[in-house]
């Protein structure tokens, strides 16, 4: 796996430039609020970055991976707010959006690690697989938003009553878009909540 600086700042889409960073602020008792947590964070992995031209060199285990779970080729942001007005209330509101490029049933463009390296596009003028062009969003683009709104209350010592809502939109730019909401409600004793945001 390479990385070249001159590729980089040529901003051609070259494949083989496989990088991922994340940044992100927490900001604690917000506005000198007392348990009011701010946190913002932002993702971006670049297309082929866990993938492989071996199938058990991928960066993946029993066809997962092991870094994103949805893959590469894509830029997230992620806002929560957490709040907690009493010892025995907790309110917490997270927004996940995304969007990424998929591959193609016929050709990777690098979202997924499973798929080969070895299986981008081919140039029509030199026969060759194509070198540049790869970048986050290319194939069937989609948007998705994750909404997730939590209320917790202690009803007694480790024993807890959790509302959640979840609203989930999956836009893709071929096929249908998805929209799924989920509403639970949760009875919790000596155990800690445990979050899937994927």
């Amino acid at each position: 796996d390479e990385f070249k600086l001159k590729e980089l700042k040529d901003n051609r889409g070259w494949w083989a430039n496989k990088y991922g960073y994340q940044i992100g602020v927490k900001y604690v008792d917000a506005f000198g609020i007392k348990n009011l947590d701010l946190q913002l964070e932002n993702n971006r992995i670049r297309p082929f970055t866990y993938s492989h031209n071996d199938s058990v060199a991928s960066f993946t285990h029993y066809n997962q991976p092991l870094a994103h779970p949805v893959g590469a080729g894509l830029q997230e942001t992620i806002g929560i707010i957490r709040y907690q007005p009493t010892n025995k209330l907790y309110l917490e509101a997270k927004l996940i959006h995304f969007y990424q490029g998929l591959d193609t049933a016929s050709t990777s463009l690098g979202s997924n690690p499973s798929i080969l390296y070895t299986n981008r596009t081919i140039d029509p003028s030199t026969g060759q697989l194509n070198q540049y062009g790869y970048f986050i969003g290319n194939g069937n683009k989609v948007t998705v938003n994750n909404l997730n709104l939590l209320a917790s209350y202690e009803v007694k010592e480790n024993m807890f009553v959790d509302v959640n809502f979840q609203n989930r939109t999956y836009t893709p730019t071929k096929g249908t878009k998805q929209n799924t909401t989920i509403m639970s409600l949760g009875f919790r004793w000596n155990m800690a909540r445990r979050n899937f945001d994927f």
